[in-house]
């Protein structure tokens, strides 16, 4: 596979998410709280300073607000909404805000359980859902809430082939229904939107009614979140447009690329209505009471430690982020101080909790982790600067230098993705020389990965270098035998 597919890009930042949080959930620190907090003036400025190092480089785009004690410390917004039309981005521009929409489905279910019409124990065989009765006799709810219930994330290769048509639950179910597990039910921790999907059609079974409606009469008009709307993204009124930050520096307007939203992602809100949320959910009983936010806390497990003890604990950390193409978003809450940053871009590579992180870091009273662009930006300042040879000989050690490397290990902190997705967009800026220097320094970095042959094979190929391309081919069969688009190029060139 040699171009950035929209499942390249989707599952890039997944990972990422995974690492930073493992998926849009409640955490608690382990550290006790041994630094003194910020004043508002410090965070403040220290937020400003945060930001302006994201918005210099043009890479963040959207808004930041800061909540403390219930009063809103810092709202700020950056860069355009539509950039063809010059639309500034406010912060009651309605936002995308990706895998957030997790929490408010959690919610739904927990209001569910409450009533009792729901029991986390209740296995996918009683809703009737088409699913294969050895497996919806072993998956529950507690499975699916958890990412414990072995299904696969839905992104292969049929939902690419389909997913702008794919606009209802009834549409994605299909997709994975009758595929195998990767796992065992309750064994494994596997990231799965599907489990989400499947959670709304349980929803939609119970109530007989859409998703769109439940989630409107349960949550939105209860908390009067007025400017949250779950709807297809061209029925959205006063929203951002999603751009894709390229490695070139880029910003690709993505908003008609989009994927239609389901219960796991996709939802547009702004960072009030968002705050709005949070506050009903956890500082009130008007979304679900103290034994179910305890058992939300606890992982969906029971427990016999009370809401109230959470609430009043150091240690407890809301985190919630989303991201894809075009979309970042994060909302972060220190539950005892009332302390809530939300940040919502409408760009993506992450960067909106890269700032939620730091930002709570100052209010902690700690120094804030080093902001480093990401590292197509990086490399291709530096193969401009310094030229091709210079590149493909000191990569690594200005990675090193530069923070792109663990500098205990010296390992590298990042995939081979970034560069191969730098190569193919100088490839597609007609600057094929600088696109064979990238993918060489990729070949070494990552030498075990056939993909990387496979691409700068396929460079080779562009500008007529046979010979240099059937090397990297033949090089990314022996790394894998199977690699399909390596056996294609070797059949192509040979004719």
């Amino acid at each position: 596979m040699k171009q950035i597919s929209l499942r390249e890009n989707l599952t890039y930042l997944l990972s990422t998410l995974l690492l930073i949080a493992s998926f849009s959930s409640i955490a608690s620190t382990n550290n006790q709280n041994v630094y003194s907090k910020a004043s508002n003036e410090v965070l403040i400025k220290k937020t400003d300073e945060i930001i302006k190092l994201y918005t210099d480089p043009d890479w963040f785009s959207g808004s930041v607000v800061i909540f403390k004690d219930n009063k809103v410390i810092y709202d700020k917004s950056f860069g355009l909404a539509d950039i063809e039309k010059k639309v500034k981005n406010t912060s009651s521009t309605r936002t995308r805000i990706g895998s957030i929409n997790k929490h408010f489905t959690a919610a739904l279910i927990m209001q569910k359980v409450q009533s009792g019409q729901l029991s986390l124990d209740d296995k996918l065989e009683k809703f009737q859902l088409g699913f294969p009765k050895n497996v919806a006799n072993k998956i529950t709810v507690r499975h699916l809430l958890k990412h414990t219930s072995g299904f696969a994330d839905i992104f292969n290769r049929e939902y690419y082939e389909t997913y702008r048509s794919l606009k209802t639950i009834n549409d994605k179910l299909p997709l994975l229904r009758n595929k195998s597990l990767i796992s065992e039910p309750g064994k494994e921790f596997n990231y799965s939107n599907y489990g989400y999907i499947v959670l709304g059609a349980i929803l939609e079974k119970i109530e007989q009614k859409s998703f769109q409606a439940i989630i409107t009469d349960n949550i939105l008009n209860i908390i009067k979140a007025d400017n949250t709307v779950y709807d297809l993204t061209e029925n959205i009124d006063n929203k951002a447009k999603s751009y894709h930050f390229s490695p070139l520096g880029e910003k690709i307007d993505r908003t008609s690329r989009l994927e239609n939203l389901t219960p796991d992602g996709g939802m547009y809100s702004t960072p009030y209505d968002l705050a709005l949320f949070y506050s009903k959910l956890f500082y009130s009983n008007q979304l679900l009471n103290d034994q179910s936010k305890a058992m939300m806390k606890n992982h969906y497990k029971e427990t016999i430690k009370p809401w109230a003890e959470f609430l009043g604990s150091d240690k407890t950390k809301i985190i919630s982020y989303g991201g894809g193409p075009g979309v970042s978003a994060a909302v972060e809450v220190l539950i005892k101080d009332k302390f809530m940053v939300i940040a919502l871009a409408n760009t993506d590579g992450v960067v909106a909790e890269r700032i939620t992180q730091r930002v709570t870091e100052v209010y902690q009273g700690k120094e804030y982790k080093k902001v480093i662009l990401p590292l197509g930006i990086f490399a291709k300042s530096l193969l401009d600067k310094k030229g091709s040879a210079y590149f493909i000989e000191n990569a690594k050690h200005e990675f090193y230098q530069a923070g792109y490397n663990d500098f205990k290990s010296r390992s590298l902190k990042f995939t081979a993705r970034p560069l191969n997705k730098l190569g193919f967009s100088l490839i597609n800026n007609n600057q094929i020389d600088k696109a064979i220097s990238v993918f060489i320094v990729n070949t070494k970095l990552f030498p075990t990965e056939p993909n990387t042959f496979d691409s700068l094979a396929l460079a080779y190929e562009k500008i007529g270098d046979k010979t240099k391309a059937l090397t990297n081919y033949k090089q990314a069969l022996l790394l894998d035998s199977n690699f399909e688009s390596a056996k294609e190029a070797l059949l192509r060139l040979s004719q």
